[in-house]
């Protein structure tokens, strides 16, 4: 083994800015890379490494935070020995790397640490717990687009929010930097482009095809038709050899040749600036490896409880974030298919219960319920196009914030009847149903418990706040706690079908405690009042219509409609039948 000795001269650099970094001096040497970290603080550094002679070296100088594998694939100061360049005894000592401002400021910002953190939120401002976010790096050539993900997948709490942390590089050479990218045709660019190219029907441009090509910008100039009798008029010679040279197949397309094909290309493309905005390449001009901040998309999905994987956040390139900052922070709105912790109101006061909805339509567009139109009765949308509920129906409802009813029982009579008319709803109708919760303990959970129906009398369900104190304590409606998804207030769910007659129907709640050893204490049987003393917020009116006529005709209401039914009874040309 032999000492190499490399002298490094940082003297250009101003004093005050050498102590910001130190320097990496690494060596390729039968395909293993040594590297060693050194200070130029006093404008002069040497280092001393041992090596075989009788090998070919590769040496690279760059800045401390580069990797031993990258710092041989960005721009670095580099060089190679051979074995004749050594002495026939003794040491090597090589020519000082000089190290000028440039390149010094120029690392300082190569490798950088970047924080993303945000919410991910519904379109009202819900949060949306455990959902997977990830950001991705966007870059345009053309028509395609190459995007890659930066830092892990980030999981929401129950906030909403995230966080995720990547270390970027920039200064690549450009053709590793192509090495390092998937590419594929963007429809949406082609959207954009194609149009554009047609503006000059003397270039003749190759389809899109699915991988990036030069082949492309193969654009051969045709002669502009003439008068008849004359010679074609020649072409602009600025429009004649916009081929490549050609590349090495293991590269793929050679980066280095792009700027000369640009500079051709916009003297026969007219000025779009709304592509130049957009940061389309040849409009913009495009040397994505000195990019020193990445540009950010995000893609976001959630699988709620046991249900599909659905993509709730779905950016696309012309939403990127351009050259985002070391520290960025963003709000994410999901679409309609994201679970959400929505913010309940508040319950309201007392030992009472106020009906709230059916089928997630509110109690005041019902007719004949409080604050609705008295007539029709039980229609959704009073006075307009008078819809019935019918099959299996969903009540909501909200228990007051003293409400002693542990279990509660489903009651119904005809509209109308007389107050003995109460019954309890024939358990015939009464379906279980469940209820969505997220749990933010670590790790994160989905959790579905099902509210079935008592198979013996009183067919009675277990109120939320009964499950939620003594069937599952824990810390509840707390941002590290659990939290309910969608609509909580779910009540029952009942089979109108051959259960109900076709007609306008009254429900109402009845409460009881529980008894010490679990179950309803029918001793504490109590109709509970309606919330704000008012009587009708328990007495839900709803008219049912189960009818199905085959065949149909104009005056009934049949399978795939909804009432007042219509049909076409004739049809007449200029007044005659």
């Amino acid at each position: 083994m032999s000492t190499l000795i490399i002298p490094i001269d940082a003297s250009q650099v101003p004093a005050n800015e050498r102590g910001k970094q130190r320097v990496k001096v690494a060596v390729q040497e039968g395909g293993k890379t040594r590297s060693q970290i050194v200070a130029v603080e006093a404008g002069k550094a040497e280092v001393k490494l041992e090596v075989d002679p009788k090998q070919p070296l590769s040496l690279a100088i760059g800045p401390e935070n580069a990797s031993d594998e990258d710092i041989f694939h960005l721009q670095t100061l580099t060089t190679s020995v051979s074995p004749r360049q050594w002495p026939a005894q003794g040491n090597l000592s090589l020519p000082a790397f000089v190290l000028t401002p440039v390149w010094w400021r120029f690392w300082l910002f190569w490798c950088r640490n970047f924080d993303i953190e945000g919410r991910v939120v519904c379109a009202d401002g819900s949060p949306v717990p455990g959902a997977e976010v990830r950001a991705f790096d966007v870059d345009f050539f053309w028509w395609w687009t190459s995007i890659g993900q930066v830092g892990p997948t980030a999981i929401t709490d129950a906030n909403g929010h995230f966080s995720i942390k990547f270390r970027w590089c920039c200064g690549w050479l450009p053709w590793w930097w192509w090495t390092l990218r998937y590419w594929q045709l963007e429809p949406l660019l082609v959207e954009r482009i194609y149009p554009v190219l047609r503006l000059n029907p003397a270039l003749k441009f190759a389809e899109p095809t699915p991988k990036p090509s030069l082949d492309i910008l193969r654009a051969t100039a045709t002669p502009s038709p003439a008068p008849a009798g004359q010679p074609p008029v020649a072409p602009h010679p600025a429009a004649l050899p916009l081929a490549a040279p050609a590349l090495a197949a293991t590269r793929g397309l050679d980066p280095g040749v792009m700027p000369g094909l640009r500079t051709k290309l916009l003297t026969q493309l007219p000025p779009v600036p709304e592509l130049e905005r957009l940061r389309i390449w040849p409009w913009f001009p495009w040397t994505p490896w000195l990019d020193c901040s990445p540009d950010i998309i995000f893609r976001v999905t959630q699988a709620c409880g046991t249900g599909p994987v659905k993509v709730i956040v779905s950016e696309n390139i012309f939403q990127t974030r351009w050259d985002i900052p070391t520290s960025l922070n963003v709000t994410l709105v999901a679409n309609e298919d994201a679970c959400c912790i929505r913010n309940q109101p508040p319950p309201p006061p007392g030992d009472c219960v106020l009906f709230t909805e059916v089928c997630q339509i509110a109690v005041p567009a019902i007719g004949g319920n409080s604050g609705a139109l008295a007539a029709p009765v039980g229609y959704e949308n009073p006075g307009g196009r008078d819809r019935p509920f019918a099959e299996l129906i969903s009540l909501f409802a909200q228990f007051g914030s003293s409400a002693q009813a542990d279990y509660y029982e489903l009651e119904t009579k005809p509209q109308g009847a007389p107050p003995a008319a109460w019954a309890p709803v024939n358990p015939a109708g009464l379906e279980n149903f469940s209820r969505l919760y997220f749990d933010a303990a670590t790790p994160p959970h989905w959790f579905g418990p099902s509210f079935p129906v008592a198979t013996s009398a009183p067919h009675v369900y277990e109120s939320r706040h009964h499950y939620e104190t003594v069937t599952n304590p824990g810390p509840w409606g707390t941002p590290a706690g659990r939290s309910w998804i969608g609509d909580p207030d779910e009540v029952a769910l009942i089979q109108t079908n051959s259960i109900f007659a076709d007609d306008a129907h009254d429900f109402r709640i009845v409460g009881y405690k529980a008894l010490a050893a679990g179950g309803p204490d029918p001793a504490t049987r109590k109709v509970l009042d309606g919330c704000g003393n008012n009587p009708q917020n328990n007495n839900l009116v709803v008219r049912l219509d189960n009818r199905i006529v085959l065949p149909p005709t104009p005056d009934n209401v049949h399978i795939n409609t909804t009432e007042p039914d219509c049909g076409i009874t004739g049809v007449r040309l200029g007044g005659v039948a």
